[in-house]
């Protein structure tokens, strides 16, 4: 019977919601990253900075912690980075940013990745010759 009233007590819904808000003012992990800027063709120099951001952080927003950033569709969302530290996309120059995670570009999204401890993130800047 006491196992019966303490589940019940457990899980009511005063004990649950606050548990879920002490959850929600922990304040996040914090975790070290590193963030590189490489400007390649608009001839500015390069950028590299480690930076402590909250963990799961996005690269866009870690990003914003070192420099300015303009959002926009560079090819098809408008949560794309159009722009970093004035040097934007340019189309007609086929001039265009590109996020590598730990070396690589596979599954590696500006808004949608998220960082943990250790993290390189690499913003280029290249002109697509093809």
């Amino acid at each position: 019977m006491s196992y019966v009233i303490l589940i019940l007590f457990l899980l009511s819904p005063q004990v649950t919601t606050g548990n879920l808000l002490l959850i929600s003012t922990l304040p996040p992990k914090m975790v070290p990253v590193t963030v590189k800027i490489d400007f390649g063709p608009a001839q500015k120099s390069s950028v590299s900075r480690e930076i402590v951001v909250p963990e799961k952080i996005t690269p866009k927003d870690a990003l914003r912690k070192v420099l300015p950033v303009v959002d926009g569709a560079a090819c098809c969302k408008s949560e794309e980075v159009k722009a970093i530290d004035g040097v934007a996309i340019d189309p007609a120059q086929n001039r265009w940013w590109r996020l590598k995670i730990n070396g690589t570009t596979k599954n590696a999204s500006p808004y949608k990745s998220h960082l943990k401890a250790g993290d390189l993130v690499e913003w280029e800047y290249f002109e697509d010759l093809q």
